[in-house]
């Protein structure tokens, strides 16, 4: 009989640990405006080779994302986009690229919107 009780009280314990690496958020409706490609030192990775991506907001912010892979993504396409704090590293945009995969990218820039 004590068995019964045993998976309700589990799920209700380890429910809120499940919702701690979502990643949740305020998706915002953008669009990829320039792709362009540097070659510069990068503290994490030996890898020089990087791609900075400039995604505009509907509100007219822009805001340049770098990576080290190249992202299948098209230029002047809509894409949801998600800003997030990291008081630690640096700031992050997660997007969600043509396939409907979701990728991180280091913000490197925001632009605010002209007037």
């Amino acid at each position: 009989m004590r068995g019964k009780w045993l998976i309700p009280i589990l799920v209700v314990l380890i429910s809120p640990i499940a919702t701690i690496g979502q990643t949740g958020g305020d998706w915002k409706n953008a669009t990829l405006v320039e792709v362009s490609h540097v070659n510069e030192w990068c503290r994490h990775c030996p890898d020089w080779n990087q791609t900075l991506y400039s995604f505009k907001l509907d509100d007219g912010t822009v805001y340049v994302g770098r990576t080290h892979t190249a992202l299948d993504i098209s230029v002047n396409g809509q894409t949801p986009l998600r800003f997030e704090k990291d008081g630690h590293v640096g700031d992050h945009l997660y997007i969600r690229d043509d396939a409907g995969k979701e990728r991180k990218l280091t913000v490197t820039q925001k632009k605010a919107a002209k007037q």
